[in-house]
């Protein structure tokens, strides 16, 4: 557990990114909400200590690993339970709501036929922009493994791309 003078701390900081990569993963506010919060509570539940600037690294990759496996959750029990994923529709600059859509639909057939180590290093290498290094770190395995299992998500993405044009 997380000691009492250090998670408001964790918690003022590093809520906001955390919220914002839910939010992106989720395109709810709602959901991004519960899982930031079920991340912070697990946290202080069982997550490594924040007790100074030389912690946060640790405290960073700990909150977004644990993020993103919870929003990847959330994202499954949506698809089982059929709740559409169009609640909240963002569109990207230039965007259309078809493509917008189309795009959210790609995401959670892929999340079904691809692996969760898969997913993880997609979400924080493309998603949320860590490099290589960074996700390796995030995530506790190695360079050489966030490149593999990034190949092998592409290769899913291409092969699933091919089918879904046929």
């Amino acid at each position: 557990m997380a000691p009492e003078s250090s998670f408001p701390k964790a918690y003022v900081r590093f809520l906001p990114s955390v919220r914002a990569k839910c939010r992106r993963l989720l395109g709810s506010s709602e959901d991004a909400e519960e899982v930031a919060h079920e991340s912070f509570v697990r946290l202080w539940q069982s997550g490594p200590c924040f007790t100074d600037d030389a912690d946060t690294r640790t405290v960073v990759a700990w909150l977004y690993r644990t993020s993103t496996r919870l929003a990847l959750d959330a994202l499954r029990r949506r698809k089982r339970v059929g709740q559409p994923m169009e609640d909240e529709v963002s569109l990207p600059c230039g965007g259309s709501i078809e493509d917008s859509v189309g795009a959210k639909r790609l995401v959670v057939a892929l999340i079904q036929s691809v692996s969760s180590e898969e997913l993880e290093a997609v979400i924080v290498c493309r998603v949320d922009g860590a490099s290589h290094i960074e996700a390796a770190e995030i995530l506790g395995v190695s360079e050489r493994t966030i490149r593999r299992l990034l190949e092998r998500f592409d290769a899913h993405v291409d092969k699933w791309r091919k089918e879904f044009a046929s």
